[in-house]
């Protein structure tokens, strides 16, 4: 008899079994001051709601009541997730706006060139299948998604409703209340299918984001985001069964923070929890602080920089996240940083309000609700009564562009669940980072084509008066130890202000010699001309001595167009 093969997976999910079904809902003023007043212990009306649509008694909002049993992530997307679903839906890296929604996948916001301070992912132009994105850095992989909108949440979704649930493992942990809560890992392979599913995405005609599956993957409601993070079950001593914050506790937590807030507010290295790489230090959070009001990242202390990047004037306002379940402070149901790090979207649909800074360029008919909180955020956007609303494509108002995050929910259905235990990781569960990744940024102006593969180079080149722009990332350069590896030298010719790429030291020492050519030093490690399945080819402009370089087929029109000819193979990938 055979070895039983195990099934593949894409990604891990982990869940909390939110229960006690048809539980009241509360009564809150919204963004005011959680008191006795503004959440009281008697609920207004006296409605006692179980309904899951929210509803509003007088001058209070009604919130909490899930008449069902539910899980939600105990954690939020990852940047390492993201890159998962991008590689699984997406292998060619062909990044193609999608219908209705008129959205890529991928977006240069997400770009540590673009975005050099909270860029997450790097898209190559040149990479095998499922190998087109990867992790800007490692220390991105355990940091929730940043810069995504709601509708990219939406296809992430998607992926998981049409993929499969390949493997499950359960097991049961105290809430901070005394009650057992279920906890499961669920083993998913994603599907390519991502259009329609848990949500239609692909008629303009359709209501926005309303759930097409009574069981399955789909993005919490706000009722069953507030349950999870606030609902006690029992009396809190705030006379009611919900927490002003979803840290198990009336007071609000202590923020998280790094040496880089700490020095500059002269403040003692002693409360200094999060180190050089976002990460929070476990042994320099207080246990009575976790039990008595939590810790959360908010309140703009934590600031830290990917690898290549400095923490400078620049950075300011721009306090950065950290690992998902860093701040070790659950909510009555065991999930983390429902309060700071980022405000997370919601599938319930409300009104379109127009704020002063707030954008709806592209005109849409609903916003969405919204919670949790932001890390550069003061305390009252982890309050129960901060209920906000955004653009399903992001806005300005509230820096949803900069922290919009998410976390995904399950609906358990009356069929069996998976009875396997174990499977084993695909090839695309572990994405690669961006070691040795070449970028390109050419100049409007010049026409140059600018290939290095150090991110500070690239973002100081951006500033140039040249014209520069950021295409993408190009392609991963080959290890040293690689023996089919070349050496190629990259060179400046000032009379032009264009770079010159050779694999030649010979010649790269006689252009230096002429006075025209500056540099030479080794930019990066690829094939040689026509060694492998990918050219770039080298044009030459005789009337000015400039040359281009480029694998893609449509600048030859560019090049030729402008006065350059084909002068042959420059490297090869």
């Amino acid at each position: 008899m055979g070895l039983s093969q195990k099934q593949q997976y894409d990604v891990t999910l982990n869940f909390s079994r939110v229960a006690k079904p048809g539980n009241p809902s509360i009564g809150i003023k919204g963004f005011e001051d959680p008191s006795k007043a503004t959440v009281p212990a008697s609920n207004p009306g006296g409605s006692g709601s179980t309904s899951d649509e929210p509803s509003a008694v007088g001058n209070y909002q009604q919130l909490g009541a899930v008449p069902y049993t539910f899980e939600i992530g105990q954690y939020e997307i990852t940047a390492k997730q993201y890159v998962t679903f991008l590689n699984a839906v997406d292998p060619d890296g062909s990044n193609e706006q999608l219908p209705w929604t008129g959205i890529t996948l991928y977006d240069n916001r997400f770009s540590p060139v673009e975005n050099p301070y909270q860029g997450q992912i790097i898209q190559l132009k040149h990479a095998k299948d499922g190998q087109h994105y990867a992790l800007a850095d490692e220390n991105w992989a355990d940091k929730p998604m940043m810069w995504a909108n709601m509708f990219q949440y939406l296809y992430f979704v998607n992926a998981l409703s049409n993929g499969k649930v390949v493997a499950e493992k359960s097991n049961k942990a105290k809430s901070p209340e005394g009650f057992n809560v279920k906890l499961s890992t669920k083993y998913v392979r994603f599907s390519d299918d991502i259009l329609t599913g848990a949500y239609n995405l692909n008629d303009y005609n359709y209501a926005y984001a309303q759930r097409q599956n009574t069981s399955g993957f789909v993005l919490p409601s706000e009722n069953e985001w507030t349950k999870a993070a606030y609902y006690a079950s029992s009396k809190t001593n705030n006379g009611t069964p919900y927490y002003y914050y979803p840290t198990s506790s009336n007071q609000a937590p202590e923020p998280l923070t790094s040496a880089y807030w700490a020095s500059s507010n002269s403040q003692p290295s002693s409360g200094v929890n999060v180190n050089n790489k976002g990460e929070v230090v476990n042994k320099k959070l207080s246990k009575s602080t976790i039990n008595s009001k939590g810790y959360a990242n908010y309140d703009s202390r934590v600031f830290w920089a990917p690898t290549d990047t400095s923490i400078d004037a620049s950075s300011n306002g721009k306090a950065n996240v950290t690992n998902v379940g860093g701040a070790a402070t659950p909510s009555p149901w065991l999930t983390y940083d429902q309060g700071g790090n980022l405000v997370e979207y919601t599938d319930t649909v409300t009104a379109a309000i127009q704020a002063p800074d707030s954008e709806n360029k592209e005109n849409v008919p609903v916003y969405f609700k919204v919670h949790g909180g932001i890390a550069n955020a003061t305390e009252y956007q982890l309050w129960i009564t901060a209920t906000g609303t955004s653009n399903p494509y992001g806005q300005v108002l509230g820096s949803m562009y900069q922290y919009g995050g998410a976390r995904v929910g399950f609906i358990p259905g009356d069929n069996k669940q998976t009875k396997k235990r174990s499977a084993e990781a695909s090839s695309l569960a572990d994405p690669l980072t961006g070691q040795r990744v070449v970028t390109r940024i050419d100049s409007g102006t010049t026409y140059d084509t600018f290939y290095t593969t150090d991110t500070a180079e690239a973002i100081d080149t951006l500033k140039d008066d040249q014209g520069y722009i950021f295409l993408a990332a190009s392609f991963r350069g080959l290890k040293a130890n690689n023996k089919n590896a070349v050496d190629v030298y990259s060179l400046f010719h000032t009379p032009t202000q264009t770079h010159y790429y050779t694999t030649s030291s010979a010649e790269r020492d006689q252009l230096i010699s002429s006075g025209n050519y500056s540099g030479g030093d080794l930019g990066f490690r690829a094939l040689a001309p026509s060694a492998g399945s990918t050219d770039f080819v080298r044009y030459f402009n005789s009337s000015t001595g400039a040359y281009g370089f480029s694998a893609a087929a449509g600048d030859e029109q560019f090049f030729t167009s402008r006065g350059y000819a084909i002068d042959g193979v420059a490297w090869s990938i």
